[in-house]
Parts: structure tokens; sequence; C-alpha cells
């Protein structure tokens, strides 16, 4: 099963258009509630029946097929698909979700086929291009890939899975510096969610540990390597930002205590300082917690980290550990 494309597929069938569709203003407002409203079997329903009363409405057949697909039934969708594609056969975005219902059905060259068939259509086709890269990635072909997520940026700066997989590319390829300088773009943007923990994986596998992914309470966080100014114990401000996430979940959750461990190779003394320096900026302006929800350790040694067969020695750093209780 396709990993890349499948954890994408969710927040896509949630997608009002991608593209160009053309919608009667019925489709144009009710498709979109359906599936915003995850009432895929209603939707079914009523465009169904809109459909026997106008059998060439392309966009009904298509709303038709989105709903079949949320509802993981790729079989189904597909007849749908095919009769949108064939009442409009220019609609490259019909075409882009027979591809998506190929995937579905496990049916990956003639996924590829309808991709770029969407393609040769509307060559700007967003979703086409990103998921023809999510192909060449599951298939290794590193080059191929990185040619696709680099056309979705072009058209999409901020897109979230182009910006992430462009730095896997870029990793298969060999070429480690590019692929953490692409990782660290990506959770610049985007610093929360699966994918931040994963491009953090791929950092700290690279020796990076300018990220790093922690298990508070019953959370997996991502939060930006504690880093203090040259010679001081002062925070610098992008590591205030993730003590802002810490605070913010202490505040929710009551019963989440953290452990704040500070290492300093060769120096238990700013190890200590640094220490208390995380643990006052969390307690600053939060007169309601208690000091003892922050308990300290400090070492005067390096932290050893282990990540896949990969052991480091990180020369100065935090770790944050939810106090077992």
């Amino acid at each position: 099963m396709r990993k890349v494309t499948v954890l994408a597929l969710a927040a896509l069938l949630l997608m009002t258009v991608v593209g160009c569709v053309k919608v009667n203003p019925y489709s144009q407002m009710m498709g979109p509630y359906y599936l915003k409203q995850r009432e895929y079997k209603d939707g079914v329903e009523a465009f169904t029946e809109r459909l026997k009363g106008n059998p060439g409405d392309d966009s009904a057949a298509y709303y038709v097929g989105r709903f079949y697909l949320a509802l993981k039934k790729p079989d189904q969708a597909m007849p749908y698909f095919e009769q949108a594609a064939a009442e409009d056969p220019e609609d490259a975005n019909y075409r882009f979700w027979i591809g998506v219902t190929h995937w579905a059905k496990l049916e990956f060259d003639k996924e590829r086929e309808s991709y770029e068939k969407a393609l040769a259509m509307d060559s700007n086709h967003i979703s086409a291009n990103l998921y023809l890269g999510h192909g060449f990635i599951d298939e290794k072909q590193w080059a191929q890939a990185l040619v696709q997520y680099d056309k979705v940026i072009g058209l999409d700066r901020y897109n979230p899975e182009a910006l992430y997989n462009r730095g896997v590319a870029l990793g298969g390829l060999g070429r480690y510096q590019e692929e953490i300088a692409a990782l660290k773009i990506f959770l610049g943007y985007y610093p929360d969610g699966s994918l931040a923990m994963r491009a953090t994986q791929r950092l700290n596998l690279q020796g990076d540990f300018s990220y790093r992914n922690f298990i508070l309470g019953k959370r997996n966080v991502t939060l930006k390597t504690m880093t203090f100014k040259p010679g001081e114990n002062d925070l610098v401000l992008e590591s205030k930002e993730s003590l802002h996430v810490i605070a913010a979940m202490m505040s929710v959750n009551k019963k989440l205590d953290i452990h704040i461990v500070a290492y300093e190779d060769g120096d238990a003394a700013t190890a200590k300082a640094r220490a208390e320096s995380v643990r006052d900026y969390i307690l600053a302006g939060r007169p309601e917690f208690d000091p003892q929800r922050l308990p300290l350790s400090w070492f005067g040694t390096a932290e050893v980290v282990e990540r896949g067969d990969k052991t480091f020695h990180l020369m100065d750093s935090v770790q944050f550990i939810t106090v077992t209780k």
C-alpha cells in the first residue's frame, strides 16, 4: 500500500475541487456540504436522485463518485467518475479522480496513466503533479519525484506534502545537506502534525537535532531544540516559542508534569543553569503553575541519542520527559 498517498488521502477526500470542476448551483452548494459534514451516504442518495432526472449532469456524477470513494467503495465510485469524464472529456479534474480511484483499487499503473492524462489536459493541475510525484517516491524514482514536487511548489509555494517529500527525494538521491535544508523549510511552515514528526525523524537520522520529537502526556510533539545565546544561559527566541507550546499543554492538562533534563559536556554548572532558565521561562507569567510540576536534572556529560542504527553524542541539549505518577 502506498505510504505517501495514504497520508494525504483523508485530507484530499474533503477537498471541494481540485483544478476546474464545472458545477451547477446545486452541486456547487450541496456537494461540498455533504463532504464537509461527512454525510456521504446522504450525498449518494441526493445526487443519484438528481442523476435520474438529468443523466448528463457530469458534476452530479462526479460528486457521487466522491461520496463512494469517501465511503471506501472505489468499485462503486469508478463508474461515476468515468461517467463524468465521458460527459466532459476535457476536464482534467475528472481524470485525476479516476487516478485516485485506481489507487484505491491498487491499480497503480492505471493510476499513473490517469494522472498523466490529466496533466496532458492541464499541465498545472496541482494534485495530479503531486500524486504523480508520490508514485515516483514509492518506486524510488527520486529524480522524477523531485521534478514533480518542484513543479507543485512552483504552483503552490506552501504545499506541505510537496515541501516534505521534496526532502525525501533529495535524501533518496544522496543529497543529504539539501535534504536537511528542505526539511527545515518544511518545518518552518508546518512544525506540527505527523509530517512534522517524520521530517524531524529524518533530520535526526542525518545528525541534525535542530528539531526533536517528545512524548508529553499522551501527545507526540515536535519542538525546536533549546538553543542559548552564545556564552550565556538565556534562550534564543525560537526556543522560547517551543516553551509556549509546553506551557499551553500544561495549562490544558493540569496533571501534566514535565521533567527538564539538561546536558552540557564537561560543565554540570552550565547544565544546571540552563535547566533553570528553561523552567523559569515556562513559569514566567504563569503563577498558577506549581514549580514542582517542572522538576530538574542536569549532567556534565553529552546526551547519548540513538536513531536507527546510529548513535549521536549531543554536547549540549535539553530533554523534556513526562513525569509518570
